[in-house]
């Protein structure tokens, strides 16, 4: 699978696509273009976010992080966050299942 060339980056929304779902962990690539914000959420288990294409900012807690191209974010479980896109990005999403 070619994950940049599989995922159709929308105008309304953030854009998802499946990699992998097993008993132990999921794998989700997201989309965002230009100032698109993926929400305030959570995770109930750690994750670990790695940027495939472009450059994002990370909120949590009060402090943004920019993560760029080619780097990864740890996630801590249960601490709300939101993702903006500083460029139009793509980046993977890896947790494991609780």
């Amino acid at each position: 699978m070619n994950i940049i060339k599989e995922l159709h980056l929308q105008d309304d929304r953030p854009a998802t696509l499946p990699v992998r779902n097993s008993d132990k962990v999921q794998v989700i690539a997201i989309g965002l273009k230009k100032g698109q914000v993926l929400k305030k959420h959570m995770s109930a288990t750690p994750a670990m976010l790695v940027v495939l294409k472009g450059k994002i900012a990370f909120e949590m807690e009060g402090t943004t992080t920019e993560v760029a191209e080619h780097n990864t974010f740890d996630i801590p479980a249960t601490v709300p966050h939101e993702v903006t896109g500083l460029e139009e990005s793509v980046f993977l999403l890896l947790k494991e299942k609780a």
